[in-house]
């Protein structure tokens, strides 16, 4: 998590002070139903890049983080379904519970 923080802030200063392209989410096909747009609509053209290629990886750990709880992977559709923020407030907690029985997933020796 802080490793996609801090290359999100790296990306976003590079953006900001090298790259002049900015993009209005508020334009993109279905712009309206995308958070970031309501708070800040122009976004520049790495950090637009850089957040569906960063997307790859967060769902492959929270897929197996909801593993880990003993949930379904499917879950992970709250990041964006029925509305992105309300699947968040259920979702979030969900991956802060503890670890199931792990004894379940070790090799026998």
């Amino acid at each position: 998590m802080l490793l996609f923080i801090l290359l999100y802030m790296v990306v976003a200063v590079v953006d900001q002070f090298l790259v002049t392209a900015t993009v209005d989410i508020r334009e993109l096909p279905l712009g309206h139903y995308i958070p970031m747009g309501m708070v800040d609509p122009n976004v520049g053209v790495l950090v637009l890049l850089y957040r569906p290629i960063m997307a790859i990886p967060t769902i492959a750990v929270t897929v197996r983080r909801l593993h880990d709880v003993g949930k379904s992977g499917w879950w992970c559709l709250l990041w964006v379904l029925p509305l992105p923020v309300v699947g968040w407030l259920y979702l979030v907690p969900l991956l802060y519970k503890p670890s199931r029985d792990e004894r379940r997933y070790r090799v026998n020796k």
